[in-house]
Formats: structure tokens, C-alpha cells, sequence
């Protein structure tokens, strides 16, 4: 297949390649980067790559594989989250006990001051996709829309600002902002 040929099959059956994913994982940004990794294949096997009549039949079903891989590679991801959630539920019983101070510093002024601080250190759109998510409560897919970036990028920001918080604040304040990330 040559690139003209490549090109010509591209642009008649990405867009609905595209739709077709988007309907399955109700996930327009997924949807288009499962098209494009489908097309990207195709590109890459397309010495390889025999479907004879049936490349219509072809794309689809190579989209729906990797819609499914998908959904359960995020099913895996959101498994891992709760244990990981569990684990830091466990880990930082301590800090909740009635004798803790970590309850009594919840709202503390300096613990504002301090993540306020370390926030002001992030990368203007990792602060604002953090703030956005932990402080309006949107979802990644409502930031990626209301900032025009893929989900993707929205959720590298997230973690990488997590990231940087829970090595520049004690145990006991990032279990603070745990506790207030839906509150912040």
C-alpha cells in the first residue's frame, strides 16, 4: 500500500473509526487515539498486513480489540487505585487517632500557607489543571475540554503534581490534602 493509498483510506474511515470507538468508551479523546493507534498499525504491518475485501471489517474489529483492552487495562488501573487507597488508609491510621494533631491542623493557616507555597512552584498548567480537578472538582475529561488538552495531558499534570507535593510535604500533610482534595 502506498502512502497516497494510505492517505486516501485515512481520511474515508478515521472519522468513523473514530465515532465508532468514541460510542464504545463514551470517550471522544480515547476514541480518536484508539483510531490512530488502529491507522498507526495499519501503516506499520501494511507490508504484512493481508485483509484482502475486508479492511472495512478489518478496522472495526481491530478498533472494538483495542476498546476492550482498554476498558480493562482502566479497570486493572482503578483496581490498583483502591488498593493503593487502602494501603495509604493503613498506613496513616496514626494520624487520625483523637490524639493526633493532624485532625486539630486540618484547617490549619500554615498548612494552607505551606501547600498555597508549593503550589505556586508548579508549572502554571499543572497548578491549574490540580486546581481545577482538586479544587472545582471537575474530571479530566471536563478539564481537557474546558482547557482544549488531551485527557492524557490532564492526567500526566495530576500525577506529576501529586507527585511533587507528596515529596515536599511531611506524611501528615499529604495525608492532610488527601483529605481535603475533595474540599480544597
Amino acid at each position: 500500500m502506498s502512502q497516497p493509498e494510505f492517505e486516501e483510506l485515512f481520511c474515508r474511515f478515521y472519522p468513523q473509526v473514530a465515532s465508532y470507538a468514541t460510542v464504545i468508551l463514551d470517550d471522544r479523546t480515547a476514541g480518536e487515539d484508539i483510531a490512530q493507534e488502529v491507522f498507526v498499525y495499519v501503516w506499520e504491518k501494511r507490508k504484512e498486513l493481508y485483509v484482502g475485501n475486508g479492511f472495512y471489517s478489518y478496522l472495526f474489529q481491530s478498533a472494538y480489540s483495542r476498546c476492550i483492552d482498554y476498558i480493562n487495562k482502566n479497570k486493572r488501573l482503578e483496581k490498583y487505585a483502591k488498593e493503593s487507597l487502602l494501603k495509604f488508609a493503613a498506613e496513616y491510621q496514626s494520624y487520625i487517632d483523637n490524639d493526633s494533631q493532624t485532625l486539630k491542623e486540618l484547617f490549619s493557616k500554615d498548612f494552607e500557607e505551606r501547600l498555597t507555597a508549593l503550589l505556586n512552584n508548579l508549572p502554571e498548567a499543572r497548578r491549574q489543571v490540580f486546581e481545577l480537578v482538586y479544587r472545582d472538582g471537575l474530571k479530566a475529561r471536563e478539564v481537557s475540554e474546558k482547557l482544549n488538552i488531551p485527557q492524557r495531558t490532564v492526567e500526566s499534570h495530576i500525577y506529576l503534581a501529586m507527585k511533587y507535593l507528596r515529596e515536599h510535604l511531611s506524611p501528615s500533610d499529604f495525608f492532610i490534602l488527601a483529605l481535603l482534595c475533595k474540599y480544597f
